[in-house]
């Protein structure tokens, strides 16, 4: 097939169809279509309804009969809800897929591999220009690995972010013109949600966790096996179904604090399993039996974390359950099948290596596993965290073992500034989508697209920085101090003189001040270093937190704003 021409200098021949029963989210699919190929190309491509279509020069955005009859064998139902079809023909174009986000995640793959199109992050675009532009035969269909694919920070609110890199988890920003998002009822550590203790603990204590001897009001969980809690929780979960129609995973999952309970039927099952999941995964099962006949297509989700981690000896997860394990001891500077350290955390349960474990086991017994993933330092948010070099791996060791969902928690907080976290982020939607792809061209386009001139200098920074951590002894957890061995002294010297140079490179006002906010992590670092008694530090303390404060970032600790984190560094305890 020759070239196909869809414009040059501003005119076409071509006009996009719409199906006559179009979803929201295909509707948008055509608009977000009409819209960047007149930004690309400065023509106009009429978007016509299928009752309009002409049967010549036509982009078919979504399935309709036109389609069907254009070529009989394309499955558009074998796609699901996410999987698309592209492909060209002599007169016509079909770009089609799932009525939810198929059609939608197929416009924006069109135009961002056949055209050049990036969404870098919410406020950075590429949008290439072109006086004439053409594409080749094209045949492709892509069906999603990952059914859930969630990125987890707060910097980003822009829905368009979210489908034009095609994640569409509960904590995005999705419309029905976006397609929606896969939508929870209840978002993990909802015993107390689901059985309150101001509403339950005065006069049924028993329906509470017993620990040495004594039933728990704070920062415990439930009695697992109290037949009166199954039911309370089961009609509780009936009701917010009924009040949220689009929900399809509802969470029942522990607290998070320890506190299992110890009572005798509990302790039989946690006994008989070897694992405090035994009564866990129990009693998610037949809350998962007494809802099916209600809502068919909903499932429960409940946590496989810190005490409940290890999955049961003998124990499967009923079809309609989701198990979602938790990576939080990890070390996070190797890939998991490589490394065997215990990441300083709290509570130490298990290394890296029988983390592995534990998934193989988990997808042994359930059919739909997911992960709770860590990808930023929860200390300090700002804490330079060199953990790029294992997100490919470890994502596709994840699929290896029938990982169906994937959560990747950054800063969520408002503002969600992470050192290197809209990089993190963009390159974690490209890995769930594609595990396979090439994430180092996705890390040099990024460089190139939001920090011009300077992108070079910080991608020798990124670089630098990760050679910190390749030694196999060198680890790396979410909890590691400012004092972290990897942030040497010599490093912070070299990775200044990196950030000056791009602060000398950076080609506009708005590329300098996002070099400034990136420099940020740097400075966080020389600050919660400094001694008390240097001269000069707490007007060097002031001037960052009022940077902090420009730049709109609510904490740079997980649990506390930035203005309790100035009075701590300010009296060294930060």
């Amino acid at each position: 097939m020759e070239q196909i021409i869809l414009a040059s200098h501003g005119k076409t021949n071509w006009s996009i169809v719409v199906p006559a029963d179009a979803s929201p989210s295909q509707r948008h699919a055509a608009e977000e279509l009409y819209r960047f190929l007149f930004e690309i190309s400065g023509a106009r491509l009429h978007i016509r309804q299928e009752s309009e279509a002409k049967g010549e020069w036509e982009i078919y955005v979504g399935a309709c009969a036109l389609v069907q009859a254009l070529d009989p064998s394309l499955d558009i139902p074998s796609l699901g809800k996410e999987g698309f079809v592209i492909q060209t023909y002599e007169k016509a174009i079909v770009i089609a897929g799932g009525r939810e986000r198929g059609t939608l995640y197929g416009v924006y793959s069109f135009l961002e591999t056949y055209l050049g199109c990036r969404w870098f992050t919410q406020e950075v675009s590429r949008i290439p220009r072109r006086d004439t532009v053409a594409i080749g035969a094209i045949r492709e269909r892509q069906v999603p690995v990952l059914e859930q694919r969630d990125t987890y920070f707060g910097a980003t609110e822009d829905g368009d972010w979210y489908a034009r890199n095609k994640v569409n988890g509960h904590s995005c920003h999705l419309d029905d013109i976006h397609g929606g998002r896969l939508e929870y009822e209840g978002f993990v550590h909802t015993f107390y949600k689901l059985v309150p203790p101001e509403e339950y603990f005065d006069e049924h204590p028993e329906y509470f966790s017993l620990v040495d001897g004594k039933r728990i009001r704070e920062k415990g969980q439930l009695c697992l096996t109290n037949p009166d809690v199954l039911n309370i929780v089961v009609e509780k979960i009936k009701d917010w179904l009924r009040k949220n129609p689009k929900a399809s995973i509802v969470s029942v999952s522990q607290n998070d604090c320890y506190n299992p309970c110890q009572c005798e039927h509990c302790r039989q099952i946690d006994e008989r399993e070897g694992t405090f999941a035994g009564s866990l995964l129990t009693f998610v099962n037949k809350v998962a039996e007494a809802i099916e006949p209600e809502f068919p297509d909903v499932a429960i989700d409940t946590l496989a974390y810190q005490y409940a981690r290890k999955p049961p000896k003998t124990l499967k997860a009923r079809h309609n359950v989701i198990i979602r394990l938790c990576s939080i001891e990890c070390c996070f500077a190797h890939p998991l099948e490589e490394c065997d350290y215990i990441a300083a955390c709290g509570n130490r349960l298990g290394t890296s290596n029988s983390f592995v474990e534990d998934i193989r086991r988990w997808g042994e017994i359930s059919d739909r596993l997911y992960i709770w993933d860590y990808v930023v330092n929860f200390d300090n948010f700002l804490q330079p965290f060199p953990n790029f070099n294992v997100l490919q791996p470890n994502i596709q060791f994840f699929v290896k073992h029938h990982v169906k969902g994937l959560f990747e928690e950054g800063n969520y907080t408002p503002g969600g500034f992470v050192e290197l976290g809209e990089l993190r982020q963009y390159v974690l939607a490209k890995l769930m989508w594609d595990p396979n792809c090439n994430v180092r061209r996705h890390i040099r386009e990024f460089m190139a697209g939001v920090y011009g001139m300077a992108g070079a200098a910080l991608l020798d920074y990124f670089d630098l920085l990760h050679e910190q951590v390749a030694a196999p002894d060198t680890h790396l957890g979410i909890y590691d101090e400012p004092t972290a061995a990897y942030l040497s002294e010599e490093f912070m010297l070299r990775a200044q003189e990196l950030f000056d140079e791009a602060c000398r490179l950076a080609d506009t006002p708005q590329i300098l001040e996002r070099v400034k906010k990136a420099e940020l992590s740097l400075e966080f670092v020389r600050l919660a270093r400094m001694p008390l008694e240097a001269q000069g530090r707490v007007q060097a303390v002031e001037e960052f937190f009022q940077k902090v404060e420009h730049f709109g970032i609510a904490r740079i600790r997980e649990w506390y704003p930035w203005e309790v984190s100035r009075e701590k560094m300010l009296k060294g305890e930060l």
